[in-house]
Parts: C-alpha cells; structure tokens; sequence
C-alpha cells in the first residue's frame, strides 16, 4: 500500500534535530503528532505512543521501536494482528549540505484493513506530518533545545 510520504530541507545539522527526535521526554513540548511518548527508549522496547492526529481525538498506540540512530526513528504497532492492521511511521535525516538537512517522514499502513485506515486517514495523517514538519523547523533549526529541559 502506498505510504504517506513528507520530506522537507532545514537549516540546522543533524545533531541539533536528533536532539528532539530522540529524547521522548521533551516530545510534549513541541511535538504536535506525536505529543507523549513512554517506553524504554531502546531498539524492540514497547512503548505507549499518544498519536494527535488534525481533526481526530488523541489516541494511544503500542508502538515497537524498531531502529534508533544514525538519524532514523521506526515505529510498527499492530492492530488486531499483523495479517489484519500494522502502522509503520520512520523519520530518517540525511546531510545535504553544510547546516543543511533533510527529514524524510513517512507512514504507512498494511493488512487486510489497511486500504479502509489509509482513506479514513489521509487528510488528517497527511496535515499531521505537514504540522510535525513545522514543528521540526521551528525547533530545530531557531529553538532553544537546551531551554526545553529546564
């Protein structure tokens, strides 16, 4: 199934963006879609992931940490069993210039119920990675990181 796919260029290195992206414990400060976020922190850890999608009540998720680091963020949930409903979500950066980065985000659903999730969800997936995006560049390119932690 085709994923939904954002990808945005920012002013700032990697290490000022993989600041937010990796300490979950400042995510309620300035994470629009995904606004809490508990669990281990580790790569195959469960963790319990408020997901605030435009237009949609917040709604909770068990979400895996599938890989962490060198800029790449992977979440997979399941609903109902892998054969019916699974959600992946990465954020991966890439360098593309000198305090020049790309962040690439992207979601998708699988499963017998996917096509049903994907349409229902579009528009509001699709403006809640637009506001992540924002978010991204407003904190990681002119924010205070270590203000955040105060």
């Amino acid at each position: 199934m085709k994923p939904f796919r954002t990808e945005t260029v920012l002013q700032t290195t990697r290490e000022r963006v993989w600041e937010l992206l990796s300490d979950f414990s400042l995510y309620p400060q300035w994470n629009p879609l995904f606004p809490k976020l508990e669990g281990p922190g580790t790569v195959g850890g469960d963790h319990e992931l408020v997901v605030h999608l435009p237009g949609i009540d917040p709604f909770t998720v068990q979400a895996t940490l599938e890989e962490k680091g060198e800029g790449v963020l992977w979440w997979r949930s399941t609903f109902l069993g892998r054969p019916l409903l699974a959600w992946t979500f990465s954020c991966r950066t890439e360098v593309v210039g000198d305090q020049r980065l790309k962040v690439l985000l992207e979601s998708e659903f699988s499963g017998l119920l996917a096509p049903l999730f994907r349409f229902a969800l579009a528009r509001s997936m699709e403006e809640g990675m637009e506001q992540l995006n924002q978010a991204l560049r407003r904190w990681g390119e002119k924010g205070n990181v270590r203000c955040m932690r105060c």
